[in-house]
């Protein structure tokens, strides 16, 4: 369910990331574009400042600093939008960040949380088990024991059966098993 929302969730960033990519280029497409626009209005206006360096000196002083004056206010604008967008798009991966470092911290708190949950019942399920062990092997020293006392008798040695001791409680591990009796023939 998490590695499903973080894949999700990165498939998001690198859609988002890519998104915004694309408009990066487009933008910076068209700054080429209006810049090739320029040099085309530069090259026209460069023919007509020759028109008017023909015509008279101070008409082209005049001429030549309402051109500057153009220019430079256009550059100002194309420097400001592009700074703005600059500026937007890393305010925006900033926020972006957090956010994602936000969300890995808390699913990182809820996925510890399930594992120490998940834990627990794989110790009571090794409990269940070790008990179910142990009762087996207390039924099966029993049940030796009653044959032991069955070949006893048949040999007729008539053996009283005796009673089986439970092990601790306490103890983790299961018996060792006893060594077996060497009979005489």
């Amino acid at each position: 369910m998490w590695a499903q929302e973080m894949k999700n969730l990165v498939a998001d960033i690198k859609t988002s990331h890519r998104d915004r990519t694309k408009y990066v280029k487009d933008v910076k497409e068209g700054t080429k574009d209006l810049i090739a626009r320029f040099r085309g209005e530069l090259r026209e206006m460069a023919r007509e400042l020759k028109d008017f360096l023909a015509k008279s000196e101070e008409t082209r002083k005049k001429d030549f600093a309402a051109m500057i004056a153009n220019i430079r206010a256009r550059v100002r604008d194309i420097k400001g939008d592009t700074a703005d967008l600059l500026a937007q798009f890393d305010k925006e991966m900033k926020e972006l960040a957090a956010d994602l470092k936000e969300f890995l911290s808390k699913s990182e708190a809820t996925r510890m949380a399930d594992f120490r949950a998940l834990m627990k019942d794989v110790v009571a399920d090794i409990e269940t088990i070790r008990k179910a062990i142990k009762d087996l092997l207390t039924g099966y020293k029993a049940e030796r024991k009653e044959a032991a006392g069955y070949w006893g008798r048949l040999e007729g040695k008539e053996e009283a059966p005796e009673e089986v001791p439970t092990p601790a409680p306490e103890k983790e591990e299961a018996p060792a098993p006893k060594a077996k009796k060497k009979r005489k023939k």
